[in-house]
């Protein structure tokens, strides 16, 4: 089942989880362009342009059955994103199926808000797809990120390489996967 990119927004005890807009891309590239952070991810490249930013935000606001992107907002300001997007079978993800991607503003690291977003975008997920398991990852040396999956339910599924763009090679990287009744039991 594909995810329907209708208008929705999540809350959260301290969160607000809601569409992407046109005019986030300002916001987008304050917070992410930095090696801290695109030093793990798998997608945006180094060093990253403002134009980046517009071309993600353009990309991501147009209707995609199989791809649902929600930023986090704290206290009204864009502190991070999160997606989940319909990924092919593969050495990064064995299976095919709904993969969440993340990441959050350096600045907001260390509050806990990552877990509280993932784990409310991750019900939502769960209740538009029906799919019964939700796969994620991150390059092996990401305590931080593996240590959210961890918390959130999921379990490790393999091994991969992952290319980096930010570092220009594949780097060691942990495949998770988190069933629908593992999410269930846990809440």
């Amino acid at each position: 089942m594909s995810i329907v990119n209708e208008q929705h927004v999540i809350r959260t005890a301290r969160l607000v989880l809601r569409p992407l807009r046109a005019d986030d891309d300002a916001r987008i590239f304050e917070l992410i362009a930095h090696w801290d952070i695109l030093r793990f991810l798998s997608a945006p490249p180094w060093p990253y342009l403002r134009e980046h930013a517009r071309m993600f935000v353009e990309l991501r606001t147009q209707p995609d059955p199989d791809v649902i992107t929600s930023v986090i907002t704290h206290d009204d300001a864009l502190v991070g994103v999160i997606d989940a997007a319909i990924k092919p079978a593969g050495a990064a993800q064995p299976q095919r199926g709904y993969a969440i991607g993340y990441w959050l503003g350096q600045p907001y690291w260390g509050k806990g808000f990552m877990s509280e977003a993932a784990h409310a975008f991750i019900a939502h997920v769960f209740e538009a797809t029906g799919e019964n398991a939700i796969y994620s990852g991150a390059v092996s040396e990401n305590a931080a990120s593996l240590r959210i999956q961890e918390k959130l339910g999921f379990v490790r599924d393999g091994e991969a390489m992952l290319y980096i763009p930010a570092r220009r090679k594949e780097l060691p990287s942990t495949n998770t996967v988190l069933t629908r009744a593992r999410f269930e039991a846990q809440r």
